[in-house]
């Protein structure tokens, strides 16, 4: 029997020819080549990396490292490169970019402050990467501050004449002051006289405007015996322009005011005005019966004890004599018709901030 053409092989016609392998040898797939996204060709290899390199850099094939920031080397597009030292509070940033003021980071040792866009040169700004006038700087600046005694600032130690300064650049103590406007007998009792210290501290936005009590006595009570924090706080007594009047409650009774309460509620110097007070010198009730009926009475039939607020000139036999006889508090007899002013005492709790 002849097979013909296809012989005893059993190939296939239609299958394409294959050649066996020697023994001893493998086939290899023929090289392939993709195209990069960059136009060149890849052999399909894994990029080799440094055995050395902690971060593992990723090296070229010729085994060259790639450069990066961080890597101690200035490199194109950056303008420093300090290697592990880069920081964004030192000479070079974490970005490679050099340190300049308004990069919104501050520069240990050179710079203070940088608000980046917000750098100012306004009251608490930052000024070419300086402070501007702030709280802390030992100048008051107007409008912003009422004291500024620097690294005195919150301790609650005082300098000279001038009470503690609150690390906010306010007074610490209790500020007391004479009232602007003048007042009958006719006070509504005590409550009343208080009202209207309050109503005076609030006209002008004082602190604690709500504590403030007026230095007055019927024939009962008195300062001694209706200021709540004489005890409690040895804090000192204020004038609106710093001046101190009184380390506290025991010096102004033992010793009478410093100087003369001459300073408004609005900040306005007054001298050699009267006040009603019917107060001793101790701060207790002088006459039990000249009040002006216990204050609710503007009747010319009635008196009470008025005191001389201050003086134009504190020196000489006339300032001795008004501080040697108390008479900020002990001066006159008025008939209740006559308005006076009246002394307003702060009286609250004084915090240190």
């Amino acid at each position: 029997m002849s097979w013909g053409t296809y012989g005893c092989t059993g190939e296939d016609p239609g299958a394409p020819a294959t050649t066996a392998s020697e023994p001893g040898t493998t086939s290899a797939a023929p090289a392939t080549t993709s195209e990069m996204p960059d136009g060149t060709e890849s052999t399909g290899e894994a990029p080799t990396t440094t055995a050395d390199d902690p971060g593992g850099t990723t090296s070229t094939s010729t085994g060259e490292a790639m450069s990066y920031c961080g890597d101690g080397a200035i490199d194109a597009g950056e303008a420093c490169d300090d290697g592990p030292a880069n920081a964004d509070h030192g000479a070079c940033t974490h970005q490679c970019a050099a340190a300049v003021c308004g990069d919104g980071f501050v520069r240990a040792g050179v710079e203070a402050c940088d608000l980046g866009d917000g750098n100012s040169s306004e009251y608490g700004g930052c000024d070419g990467c300086q402070l501007a006038a702030h709280c802390g700087d030992g100048v008051v600046d107007e409008g912003f501050e009422v004291c500024d005694l620097g690294d005195l600032n919150g301790t609650g130690v005082a300098s000279g004449e001038e009470p503690p300064c609150r690390a906010g650049c306010t007074w610490q103590g209790r500020l007391a002051f004479v009232t602007s406007q003048v007042y009958t007998g006719a006070l509504g009792g005590l409550d009343g006289a208080d009202i209207r210290c309050r109503d005076r501290a609030k006209a002008v936005g004082l602190a604690n405007a709500d504590t403030f009590r007026a230095w007055l006595s019927d024939g009962s009570q008195s300062p001694s015996s209706r200021f709540e924090q004489i005890d409690l706080q040895q804090v000192p007594y204020f004038l609106r322009n710093g001046r101190v009047i009184a380390a506290d409650f025991a010096e102004l009774v033992a010793s009478g005011p410093r100087t003369g309460l001459s300073i408004d509620e609005t900040g306005a110097m007054v001298t050699e005005e009267f006040v009603w007070t019917n107060t001793t010198g101790l701060g207790n009730v002088l006459h039990p019966l000249d009040h002006c009926d216990s204050w609710t009475s503007a009747a010319g039939r009635f008196q009470a004890m008025r005191g001389l607020n201050g003086l134009a000139v504190e020196m000489g036999p006339a300032w001795e004599a008004w501080r040697a006889e108390r008479q900020w508090t002990v001066a006159l007899s008025s008939k209740c018709n006559f308005a006076r002013r009246l002394y307003c005492f702060e009286d609250g709790y004084v915090g240190e901030d």
